[in-house]
């Protein structure tokens, strides 16, 4: 077991010779194996336990694995906390609240003493039974890819070992350990498939871990090559204001198995927390597919994806409603959204001077930048009068973007509009003196 625990590590690059590790150990067997096995090649290993607070006698297994590594030398981390309470609180299951207090204290102590890697004690056995969990309840590659190996800052040397090769190298060494009586509980579903359903298995086959090794392994190379395709892709999406945007033409497109993987790493470059789930990932393809220039969808995390003519859009929470009225006069450098307005005393040029994003207005006192108002309407230079409603619409600006364009308003009327130039009335005549708009993102 130790040579294959050997390859293991290699083969990953897990840890370097002498390099120190933190090991997570909980008293029982896989985890003491774990730390004396590390000890023993000569890593500076450090341990971290964690009472749960689950059961009576946990406060004396965090104590069992403090008196071990007193005794050789070890420096060892004790954490505590309420999983029933905190599972109370936050609704979640005693081994779901178990498990994110227990990683948080591990990284929290790897990172105070200065230690990159955290290894945990996961063995093939642990393996198996993820992938039969997985199965049970319906997963993609990425579940049935099983524990990697190496996943950010953790690490498993003990991830091809079996339970049996782990009893005898315990035996082997005279290494003592602590059994949790709560492993023998089939009420859990992975202690039912642990004890009833493996032992079946092997019976059929008895290189069954091994094969599930393999085929795990496999999955998980094919899981990472089309999450590489995936990100590629994704990398060519356009950021906007909160956000980004990707040609929803081009994503429909797609094979299925790129384009639900580059949906969810757009959502990951906005909350790297949210995990969409298979339903969720299929609703926002549909938005690229549809025939609905405007569709929305709420997504977990506070994200937004909503179609927007021909693009799709990711946007982190809601878009902020129409912005505040506000002055501008000569001198005026004005924010609204991402662009900037700025108002200065000019003399009006000849040629073209009605730019959408600089054009050339006759002195207008009591001149402010506010939202679009229903009845809106503007006359620009050459062009027939029509509503701002109908302009933006037919110019296919974003339902999102037209509260967040300027109207430059003078006594009521439209003097201007954002993004489009000077209404012809308010146009002056080369050579006169004039307020120069010019405006940037």
């Amino acid at each position: 077991m130790t040579a294959c625990v050997r390859a293991l590590v290699g083969e990953c690059q897990m840890l370097s010779p002498g390099e120190r590790v933190l090991v997570a150990v909980s008293g029982g067997g896989d985890s003491m194996c774990l730390l004396h096995l590390l000890w023993r090649e000569g890593y500076a290993v450090q341990a971290a336990t964690y009472d749960h607070g689950i059961r009576p006698q946990s406060a004396q297994d965090a104590a069992f694995v403090e008196t071990w590594c007193r005794a050789h030398g070890i420096p060892c981390h004790v954490g505590r906390g309420d999983v029933p309470r905190r599972a109370k609180e936050q609704g979640l299951g005693l081994e779901e609240a178990a498990r994110a207090l227990r990683y948080a204290f591990l990284q929290d102590t790897a990172r105070k003493a200065g230690i990159e890697k955290i290894a945990t004690a996961h063995n093939a056995d642990d393996n198996a039974e993820t992938l039969l969990l997985h199965l049970l309840r319906g997963s993609g590659l990425n579940g049935l890819g099983g524990i990697p190996p190496v996943r950010g800052n953790l690490i498993r040397p003990l991830l091809t070992a079996s339970r049996a090769e782990i009893d005898a190298y315990l035996e082997r060494w005279d290494i003592p350990h602590v059994e949790d009586s709560t492993n023998a509980d089939t009420t859990y579903r992975r202690n039912y498939l642990r004890h009833q359903v493996l032992p079946l298995l092997k019976a059929q086959n008895p290189n069954l871990l091994e094969g599930l090794n393999r085929t795990m392994r496999g999955l998980r190379q094919d899981n990472d090559y089309l999450e590489g395709q995936a990100a590629e892709i994704a990398d060519r999406a356009v950021p906007t204001e909160g956000g980004f945007s990707y040609p929803a033409g081009e994503l429909a497109k797609l094979h299925p198995a790129l384009a639900n993987r580059v949906v969810q790493c757009l959502a990951a470059r906005l909350n790297p927390d949210v995990v969409l789930t298979a339903a969720q990932r299929e609703v926002v393809l549909s938005l690229c597919k549809s025939d609905d220039p405007g569709g929305r969808y709420s997504l977990p995390g506070g994200l937004t994806a909503r179609r927007e003519y021909d693009r799709l859009v990711f946007t982190r929470d809601a878009q902020n409603g129409p912005f505040q009225p506000v002055p501008l006069s000569p001198g005026d450098c004005v924010t609204i959204g991402n662009r900037v307005l700025e108002c200065q005393w000019a003399t009006c040029p000849e040629g073209k001077f009605n730019q959408p994003d600089e054009f050339y207005l006759v002195p207008c006192p009591g001149l402010i930048l506010r939202p679009r108002r229903t009845g809106d309407a503007i006359t620009l230079p050459a062009r027939d009068r029509k509503t701002v409603k109908k302009l933006l619409i037919d110019s296919k600006v974003p339902r999102t973007v037209r509260d967040k364009i300027a109207v430059f308003d003078v006594g009521g009327q439209v003097a201007a509009l954002d993004g489009f130039g000077a209404d012809r009335a308010f146009l002056p005549k080369p050579g006169e003196r004039c307020w120069r708009i010019t405006i940037s993102n």
